[in-house]
């Protein structure tokens, strides 16, 4: 199925839909859990956990700590995951040329920090690509609230059906439905075909490949 629509932006996700970076995310993961006394997980575990941000990962693997304790918890989680940003990560493949093959300008939105989405961006060569680069801190609400989808509008001075999502997670898909705009599921990230069928994702992605020809037809 390809769209009809003329599309003339296009948002990304970032983590399971450009870059694979579930292995320093892990890293990150297990560096704060042994900081409090915890064996590691397995990455697939840290996995499943992904694209609610930073905040929400701590919370899910660390789910003993409250306050003030659970908040340092996170700081040590950021000052760690910081030096390690790309040590591990990587663009999927073909996602460079599946970038420079739309025309459309595209914009990322992830639930990641923005300063992280930004510094990885820029360190895998990716930036260059997007005309503006946001993340879960970038408005007052994230993912799956439609709120940043609004503002990207507004920004953009364009209207729901001229704006696509491309993402792999829950949270990518509901955000889109959310702000009555059309998503592309891709299913080589960190989602199966069940839970992109789920989540209620309109159009699935096999491979980075696809998402030109969804959008472009």
């Amino acid at each position: 199925m390809v769209l009809k629509n003329n599309i003339k932006l296009v948002i990304f996700d970032l983590d399971g839909t450009l870059i694979d970076s579930k292995y320093d995310l892990t890293d990150a993961v297990n560096f704060v859990r042994h900081e409090y006394g915890f064996g590691p997980l397995p990455v697939d575990e840290v996995a499943s956990y992904l694209g609610s941000g930073i905040t929400a990962l701590v919370k899910a693997v660390l789910t003993e700590l409250e306050g003030s304790e659970f908040d340092t918890a996170v700081r040590k989680f950021k000052d760690n995951y910081a030096k390690h940003l790309t040590d591990k990560t990587l663009p999927y493949k073909d996602v460079s040329d599946m970038l420079s093959s739309i025309s459309q300008p595209k914009v990322l939105l992830s639930n990641k920090d923005e300063r992280f989405s930004k510094q990885i961006l820029e360190t895998l060569g990716l930036s260059k690509y997007f005309t503006e680069i946001y993340g879960g801190d970038s408005f007052k609400e994230k993912k799956p609230n439609p709120l940043p989808i609004y503002e990207i509008l507004k920004k953009f001075s364009l209207n729901k059906e001229d704006v696509i999502m491309v993402g792999d997670g829950a949270n990518d898909i509901m955000v889109a439905k959310n702000a009555g705009i059309k998503v592309i599921g891709t299913l080589y990230g960190y989602s199966s075909l069940e839970k992109l069928k789920e989540y209620g994702t309109d159009y699935i992605a096999t491979s980075p490949k696809d998402i030109p020809t969804i959008i472009n037809n």
